[in-house]
């Protein structure tokens, strides 16, 4: 993949050696501390990658214009960059700075993107130093998180390139300042895991002795350290918030065995004395939705409650919508990329060769049993396909589910976006 050391057969060629874990690919890009850090200091001074990203010849940036457009202007782009401004600046971040970017950038090439953002991150940061020295809690809690945000976007959507895993190690480093501040506290665990670890952060709510604990995970452009889970917090369950295979610092990649990376964290938190075991519940949003009903038929007996939320099941996995996929501009990059960097396939091709063995269809999981679900997704997603909630519905034991009329990935669109239904839903399910 992208940024990757080892050497690899041109594109098209066959691949002549064994395709490397997850944790070694870190390793080998400069990402080790991703996969195997422990601590903010841990994560300075990695080596990088020499070997320039490839690109995927199907699906790749297009050449800049003549005419030197910005992204909310060039037709190529504006679009995508349009909804990425809403989006980005919903996460807090200064949006005369984040519009200024977006106009003075005239394409989406790793570099450029990640040196308009960081600086940003950079500032925002040292901020937030400068208030902790002063003892000032609120402001360095708000300028720490909106240092994350800023290198979170600078990462964004994967981590396919040097400059964008610099920009996530950065990201951890401003997170970890970050959750020193918040309330309720963050805890960060790390659980052994194949010869690496497995890197959570444990919020419980004030006041609720030995809360249900949720299980956080995805989507494939979003990471841990992007989301505080204060909806779980507020609803009175306690978070373990993880990174998704193929994503943040998750050693494993995005592919049909992937699930036992979530066995183990249901091994673990049983463990623990301060949240009930008994009552551990999961949700997987985006990408990581797949592993939302995923997990609901492989741990059908020790979780009580399971969201599928956006995921897909079988036809996103399908050539017909990944052939769609590629004419696709919403996204502004390409979704297929993002796809391809997770699930760790060299191109297009070898996607759509690939992708249909995380079918649960295929798999044979959709007759089986499973925990309780919840399927919720918008009719006009324009990612995932929709038809994925309709045979969820239609196979195997009854499951609840919402799908939201003209509304987007995940709900977008529709007031309140299916938040608080999902909390509910998750919160009846765990106090039954």
């Amino acid at each position: 993949m992208l940024g990757e050391i080892r050497s690899e057969p041109p594109f098209g060629a066959a691949r002549e050696t064994p395709v490397p874990t997850r944790r070694k690919f870190l390793q080998s890009t400069g990402g080790a501390a991703l996969a195997l850090a422990g601590s903010a200091s841990a994560l300075a001074g990695l080596p990088q990658s020499s070997e320039p990203p490839r690109q995927n010849p199907q699906v790749s940036t297009p050449p800049l214009g003549a005419d030197g457009s910005g992204l909310l202007t060039d037709p190529r782009y504006a679009e995508g960059a349009r909804f990425r401004l809403r989006e980005f600046t919903n996460r807090g971040i200064d949006a005369q700075q984040a519009e200024a970017i977006f106009r003075r950038l005239t394409s989406l090439d790793a570099e450029p993107w990640v040196a308009a953002w960081s600086p940003l991150g950079e500032s925002a940061e040292k901020s937030g130093d400068d208030f902790a020295r002063q003892g000032k809690d609120k402001e360095a809690a708000e300028a720490y998180s909106k240092a994350v945000a800023y290198f979170g976007i600078a990462k964004f959507p994967v981590i396919n390139h040097p400059a964008k895993q610099a920009a996530y190690r950065k990201c951890i480093a401003a997170f970890q300042k970050a959750i020193r501040y918040w309330d309720p506290p963050a805890e960060r665990v790390e659980i052994p895991f194949e010869g690496s670890r497995m890197i959570g952060y444990l919020r419980k709510p004030k006041s609720v002795a030995r809360p249900a604990v949720v299980i956080a995970t995805g989507g494939v452009d979003v990471y841990k350290e992007e989301r505080d889970n204060s909806d779980l917090i507020n609803a009175g369950m306690a978070a373990f918030g993880i990174d998704m295979p193929g994503n943040g610092e998750c050693p494993l990649w995005y592919t049909p065995d992937a699930e036992r990376w979530y066995k183990a964290a249901i091994d673990y938190l049983q463990t623990r004395s301060d949240v009930d075991g008994e009552r551990i519940g999961f949700i997987g949003r985006s990408y990581g939705g797949y592993w939302g009903a995923k997990m609901a038929y492989v741990e059908a007996k020790r979780l009580k409650a399971c969201v599928q939320w956006g995921g897909p099941i079988h036809n996103t996995f399908q050539e017909p919508w990944l052939r769609y996929l590629q004419t696709e501009k919403l996204y502004l990059w390409s979704l297929l990329d993002s796809m391809i960097y997770a699930n760790h396939v060299k191109d297009y091709h070898e996607l759509v060769r690939t992708a249909p063995a995380l079918s649960l269809e295929q798999q044979g999981w959709l007759e089986k049993s499973c925990a309780p679900m919840l399927a919720v997704n918008g009719d006009k997603d324009p990612w995932i396909s929709i038809d994925d909630v309709y045979l969820l519905l239609k196979t195997g034991e009854p499951k609840s589910a919402r799908v939201f009329a003209g509304a987007a990935h995940m709900g977008r669109g529709f007031p309140g976006g299916g938040g608080n239904l999902v909390m509910g839903w998750l919160k009846r399910q765990l106090n039954a």
